[in-house]
């Protein structure tokens, strides 16, 4: 591994895929966790490698977007070599989403189990803003998970506006709030259950809590790819079984779409 400040490995107290223990390696400084993760793909590393950074100078997320890393956030991806069909892995991150929110409501409580929601494809918000956002590729014959939750606020806020605007772990619960450490061991109990039920049985067996907790379903939305070409526009009807969002037209008309970035209208 090429990060600054490289500690030693550390266990992680959840359980991991496949029923060993994940591996968590803490870096001072990166450029990405995802490019540490990446590189170990390629040198063959197995399964349940966790990197997590308190600082990235490159971080990045879905599609490639510049992924900001002020101090008090938790910044990690992991490693995994899922046995699934390839038409399963794109619905990854959506049990990424389901286990940051399990982590939040094991974390807060009532609050969080109130206001979080995970919003399709790759986010998990709140009524304040988003709490955390994912990023998955496929490498070296495995997958790179990206997640960077906003746990602890700076002494000052970045005021960024509109749907961008960040909410914090640490106001689901003021009166304690949970240090990064914990919030990355919550994260990681929670996850190694749905990844062991994802693998085994697909997403699926996961859909209706997905959708019990998403944050678009009744709500307007246009879908657009990377370019900002318009792919749908509909009323949110679900998530489906293969995590397209299924979209219902003015004519009635219910179209699911695989992919692409959803705007409330």
């Amino acid at each position: 591994m090429r990060g600054k400040g490289r500690t030693a490995v550390s266990e992680g107290k959840g359980g991991a895929p496949g029923g060993f223990p994940f591996r968590v390696l803490l870096l001072d400084e990166v450029s990405s966790t995802n490019d540490e993760v990446k590189r170990a793909l390629d040198d063959g590393e197995p399964e349940g490698l966790v990197v997590r950074a308190l600082r990235q100078v490159a971080g990045y997320g879905r599609q490639g977007r510049v992924w900001t890393s002020p101090a008090g956030g938790l910044y990690c991806s992991l490693l995994l070599r899922p046995q699934v069909e390839p038409r399963e892995l794109p619905t990854l991150s959506l049990v990424v989403g389901m286990a940051v929110r399990r982590a939040l409501v094991a974390l807060a409580g009532d609050a969080a189990a109130q206001s979080v929601r995970i919003k399709w494809p790759n986010d998990v918000v709140c009524e304040q803003g988003k709490l955390c956002g994912i990023s998955l590729e496929a490498h070296g014959g495995g997958v790179c998970v990206g997640v960077g939750v906003n746990v602890l606020p700076p002494d000052e806020r970045p005021d960024v506006g509109g749907k961008n605007r960040a909410a914090y772990v640490a106001d689901l619960a003021p009166a304690a709030p949970p240090s990064i450490e914990t919030v990355l061991d919550a994260f990681l109990a929670a996850f190694s259950p749905l990844y062991d039920e994802w693998t085994r049985a697909g997403f699926a067996a996961l859909v209706d809590e997905f959708n019990a907790h998403a944050s678009l379903i009744g709500r307007t939305v246009s879908v657009v790819d990377r370019t900002g070409s318009t792919l749908a526009e509909g009323a949110v009807r679900r998530i489906d079984a293969q995590g397209r969002l299924v979209l219902l037209d003015a004519s009635g008309t219910e179209t699911p779409v695989s992919s692409g970035e959803a705007h409330l209208v």
